[in-house]
């Protein structure tokens, strides 16, 4: 089971600060396609539901220490932005 913050907000990076604000989604990480796209979703273990945020086209870009960093895109309205995830294993 993974606590993911995201790391951006309509594309832009966020600051430390700003990330440490952030809610934090918990559950395990769900690969499935959607739209045509590879799609990240985070299920909880606990209600079986998936939490409100979804990453197209993942791309894992770092792993460490229990830490992982995945880089994909968000949909907001009709666009796609640059999304990160930061997650840790918990």
């Amino acid at each position: 089971m993974f606590d993911v913050i995201l790391a951006r907000r309509n594309g832009t990076r966020l600051t430390a600060e700003e990330m440490a604000t952030q809610l934090k989604h918990s559950g395990d990480f769900v690969l499935d396609v959607a739209h045509g796209a590879k799609r990240l979703r985070i299920k909880s273990p606990w209600t079986g539901q998936y939490a409100p945020v979804e990453l197209y086209e993942p791309v894992l870009i770092a792993a460490q220490n229990g830490s992982l960093r995945w880089r994909g895109f968000e949909r907001v309205g009709d666009q796609g932005l640059v999304q990160e995830w930061h997650a840790r294993s918990g």
